[in-house]
């Protein structure tokens, strides 16, 4: 991660959104792990390709653009915006491996 002292957005992190993300980002890297490996006894093999071509316009982008946080949101704002976005990736996850 790198910080820009001349943007809005991030010219500091607090420690919450920097919990946070990284949650998101070990969330997303356990449940990529997590499928490629249980998909390796279905019939229906999951690959790194299929896994960034589901969710290139979802989870990824939710991911890049969590930077975007306003480091004066409340506290509890940003916690629930990250949780809900950590929560949101094991759904999404969850949805691709059982075909939902």
């Amino acid at each position: 991660m790198q910080q820009n002292a001349f943007s809005e957005h991030d010219y500091n992190c607090p420690l919450a959104k920097t919990i946070g993300m990284m949650k998101c980002i070990v969330t997303y890297y356990d449940q990529c792990k997590k499928i490629l490996k249980e998909s390796q006894t279905m019939d229906k093999k999951i690959s790194m390709a299929l896994i960034e071509e589901t969710f290139a316009k979802t989870v990824i982008d939710e991911l890049k653009n969590m930077k975007f946080l306003l480091p004066d949101t409340p506290v509890v704002q940003i916690k629930e915006q990250l949780d809900g976005l950590a929560e949101n990736i094991e759904n999404e996850f969850r949805k691709l491996l059982h075909g939902g």
